[in-house]
């Protein structure tokens, strides 16, 4: 039966017969997806009527087709979405708006003709135009063109906060507004990208991306070793390694030949998931959700897809179906790490690396000039041992003259070598004491100096050896040493001062070790202990962290899940494969991680270089040429410039997916260079023309980092393990499990307290709460566009959160200091965050304002006292109590204005 058509739907129906084909990617998809494929699409309730392809749309549906070709009048869809008493769709689902209806009716009697999603149609190149600025001015309407250029100063401020989340120091500034060369910005440019500051700004993105954090995430939230996989991230951005490369290491590093210290780091991103060894958890269920959580990342930061749904059935919007999700999964599936992780930091794999990446520097630098084996400090040993006793005795002393010594000496290592043909090798117990340690330096005329030692580690074949810290004289233990059964063990025993030795000097060492709480019958220390040196390689080796890394284990079979349920797979076991909308894996490609990689990083690959380039220009310009970042799919957004972003991603990969390169290019163009003040002559709130330059406020890291670089307190090492900052007591005892070791925040003391943002410590379940106020993720899960909000809560922190009023105060300070008046400190303030002079009515305000609080701190010197005792920092006690005071005020409103908070 026909359903009877309006009488506004017959009039208009000959004239939309004449009219011009709507475009179907950009016009009649995304009301397909949103209005029809959710009971008509890839995973109908419908399953005799699809709308989401030509073949299924023009079926012959007993006796009726959705669209009939021949007769495009008689078409069941044009009947039934403008029939009056049996819409479609239904009443209770999204509705048509008239607009929509005129379109899909246009689009059918013009012959209805289908194509891909743009996203899964690989990028073409433009015919005639070739650069950002000529594709973004090919969208103004007619008449209009760019925005006047912004000042030089603003300029230089918001490339510099762009690149390096910093503002330009006043030195940078001055270069950059002193040269007049035409190459001048671009110069200026180069300078911010070989900042060491570049790589921790830009590292951040990918970090929010793929979910870093340094707990574990569920249940325990307990530490975990990642962090020098951060600063691998940090190294790879600064050394600007070429995103292909960036990608296939961290996806298949250790799959790569011979793979480098780095590129097992790297695959940090495979092992980046959330993990739990609570009690009840099922190695079966979490061996599922552990490669779920891996397969949805990739999804959000490689793919631009969600694929959440497809984990249970096939894509409701996209043509992704329900097998290929579990053939993506299976690439990691074989991965070694069991599924719970036992609660261990140290969750297998593991390796160790630098430990920050200054040893990461030094460490490489030694490498490459070829000095990697230490040279033993003499040539033979011959130990002189004497026991004092009998095998059954307390203590043993062992004496070590040594007469060939290198020039330089920082220390030595002392191997503990355990049998292992021992027919019962477990000792009683598995540690013992060096009750004391002398070492002499003897001149070769008989003088003779006592040698102080200022640490003592310890390393196993076995990762199981550990060593105490130094214990205070007084304690009767010494140095504990842990040993486990049948692996050797070593202890490296540092020299407080670097020794200088000429030939005829010796070195004497005598060990005094309590071994009453060792079986001597089943396990011995040999009196032949080796003696090696502490070179520079040896001293950045001893320093290196565990961090966990990929590899491959024993192969799992991967099964397609009904529903998603672990308990219900179905069919065959499946090979590892791709989602085939986006493109087959190249010939000869191995069916694991890497031949995954050699996938993602193939110049047939539609999505990745768009994603990738989306991302690089909403973190330059506030807002992506797809304004959905995770979902390049259907139910995404159309780019507002489509042309532009397949330019762009054509362009990343002819320029050997150069980031560095990609970025300038983005800062050179005229579209950022823009002033980024209100048009009065366009009608673009949302800047979608990018006919004004971007402005937007800044992230939480930027926010805080600034502060802490105006302030002079910003530290700038670089890497390690997670700061602790000041926040709330309690809070993370309040949200934590009693048995988890982040229960207690035990903040840091020091330089640590003005580290970067980038190393705040990130406990999944509760991370820095001035992030989380400032819209910063928690990392549970992949992010890859955060929010910006704007609340009383914030402007309630930015005046009164610890480091807040520290930053003021020493901000204040630093004024007092270095100018000589307040007319020329409110100008020094002005340059230092915003690059410029305070306007007249800025001036007015601010020097008001320090007008009163001058009189409230007079009025009340405690007052005064209480402000600028916040924090650890000490005050000059020369600078004047009731100044002080007040310009911490004025500093602190000025750090929470828009001057700071944005970038204009």
């Amino acid at each position: 039966m026909k359903y009877h058509l309006t009488l506004i739907t017959l009039l208009f129906i000959p004239f939309l017969s004449k009219a011009k084909s709507p475009d179907f990617a950009k016009e009649i998809l995304p009301i397909l997806s949103d209005k029809c494929f959710a009971c008509h699409g890839p995973d109908s309730k419908e399953k005799d009527l699809r709308l989401d392809s030509f073949e299924h749309a023009t079926k012959d549906l007993d006796g009726y087709k959705a669209i009939d070709i021949q007769n495009p009048e008689e078409s069941e869809v044009i009947y039934r979405i403008n029939d009056d008493d049996d819409p479609m769709p239904p009443e209770d689902e999204k509705q048509l708006t008239d607009k929509e209806r005129k379109l899909l009716t246009q689009w059918i009697k013009s012959g209805a003709k289908y194509a891909k999603h743009w996203a899964y149609v690989l990028a073409k190149k433009h015919d005639t135009l070739n650069s950002i600025d000529d594709f973004i001015k090919a969208d103004f309407p007619k008449g209009k063109t760019f925005a006047p250029a912004a000042d030089k100063r603003t300029l230089a401020r918001r490339a510099a906060l762009t690149l390096t989340g910093l503002p330009p120091n006043q030195q940078e500034l001055n270069r950059f507004l002193n040269d007049t060369s035409s190459k001048a910005y671009e110069t200026y440019l180069d300078q911010l990208l070989a900042k060491p500051t570049y790589g921790e700004h830009q590292a951040r993105y990918w970090l929010d991306a793929i979910r870093y954090g340094d707990t574990h995430g569920l249940h325990l939230d307990n530490r975990r070793a990642i962090y020098p996989y951060r600063d691998w991230v940090i190294m790879a951005m600064n050394d600007n390694l070429p995103l292909n490369d960036f990608i296939t290491w961290q996806v298949a590093g250790d799959l790569l030949p011979n793979p480098s210290l780095e590129q097992q780091v790297a695959t940090g991103f495979v092992r980046m998931n959330p993990t739990t060894g609570e009690g009840g958890a099922l190695e079966e269920e979490f061996q599922m959700k552990n490669n779920f959580d891996r397969v949805e990342t990739l999804g959000t930061a490689l793919l631009g897809s969600s694929l959440l749904c497809v984990r249970c059935h096939t894509h409701k919007y996209d043509p992704i179906i329900h097998d290929e999700y579990y053939k993506l999964m299976a690439f990691f599936n074989n991965t070694a790490e069991k599924s719970v992780d036992g609660n261990r930091y140290d969750y297998a794999p593991v390796i160790k690396a630098p430990g920050n990446i200054h040893d990461w520097q030094q460490w490489n630098k030694i490498k490459a000039s070829g000095k990697r084996s230490p040279q033993p400090i003499f040539t033979a040993l011959k130990s002189q041992s004497s026991k004092t006793a009998t095998p059954k005795a307390k203590h043993q002393t062992y004496t070590f003259d040594i007469t060939e010594l290198s020039p330089q000496v920082d220390g030595f290592k002392l191997e503990i070598l355990n049998y292992k043909n021992l027919k019962n090798p477990k000792p009683k117990t598995q540690q013992f004491f060096i009750k004391k340690l002398q070492a002499k330096y003897i001149h070769e005329d008989g003088t003779t100096k006592e040698i102080e030692f200022d640490s003592i580690s310890g390393t196993s074949s076995h990762n199981r050896f550990k060593v105490d810290n130094i214990l205070k004289e007084k304690t009767n233990s010494g140095w504990r040493i842990d040993l486990s059964k049948n692996f050797n063990h070593s202890a490296t025993l540092s020299f407080a001062d670097r020794l200088k030795f000429s030939k005829g000097d010796r070195l004497q060492i005598e060990l005094h070790i309590d071994t009453h709480a060792i079986d001597l019958k089943r396990f011995k220390i040999s009196s032949g202990m080796h003696l090696v040196p502490q070179t520079p390689l040896d001293k950045i080796e001893h320093r290196f962290a565990t961090t966990l890394i990929a590899k491959e284990g024993k192969k799992r079979d991967t099964f397609v899940l009904e529903r998603g349920e672990y308990t219900n797979p179905i069919g065959k076991a499946l090979e590892p494969g791709v989602i085939s909308v986006m493109g087959e894996m190249p010939e000869g490609a191995p069916k694991n991680r890497l031949g995954l990689a050699q996938w993602l990083t193939s110049p047939n690959h539609p999505t990745v270089s768009r994603v990738l380039v989306n991302r690089i220009w909403q973190r330059v310009f506030g807002a992506g040429l797809v304004r959905t970042p995770e979902d390049l799919g259907l139910q995404g957004d159309h780019p507002t410039h489509p042309e532009l972003l397949d330019w762009l991603a054509l362009k990343l990969q002819e320029d050997g997916w150069d980031l560095k390169k990609t970025l300038k290019m983005m800062l050179l163009s005229q579209t950022f260079q823009q002033s980024s003040k209100w048009r009065q002559d366009l009608s673009d709130p949302e800047n979608k023309l990018f006919a004004r330059g971007p402005s937007y406020r800044l992230d939480a890291e930027v926010l805080r980092d600034m502060g802490l670089w105006a302030s002079g307190l910003l530290d700038p090492h670089m890497g390690g393990e997670g700061v602790k900052p000041y926040q709330p007591s309690g809070l993370w005892k309040a949200l934590a499990h009693p048995s988890s070791d982040t229960k207690e925040y035990t903040r840091d003391t020091g330089d640590k307290l003005y580290r970067r943002s980038l190393y705040v410590y990130w406990k999944r379940t509760s991370p820095h709460p001035m992030m989380n106020l400032f819209d910063a993720p928690s990392r549970e899960v992949s992010c890859v566009q955060r929010s910006r909000s704007n609340t009383p809560l914030q402007s309630l922190a930015l005046l009164n959160e610890t480091q807040r009023i520290e930053m003021a105060r020493s901000l204040a300070e630093r004024l007092l200091t270095e100018a000589k008046d307040d007319q020329s400190r409110l100008q020094m303030i002005f340059q230092v965050i915003s690059s410029r002079s305070p306007s007249a009515q800025e001036r007015q305000v601010c020097l008001k304002l320090l007008k009163q609080m001058k009189e409230k701190f007079r009025a009340s010197p405690q007052d005064a006292k209480e402000l600028l005792s916040t924090g650890d920092k000490l005050r000059n006690p020369q600078i004047d109590l009731i100044e002080h005071a007040a310009w911490t005020q004025v500093s602190a409103t000025i750090l929470a204005s828009d001057l700071a908070l944005l970038l204009y």
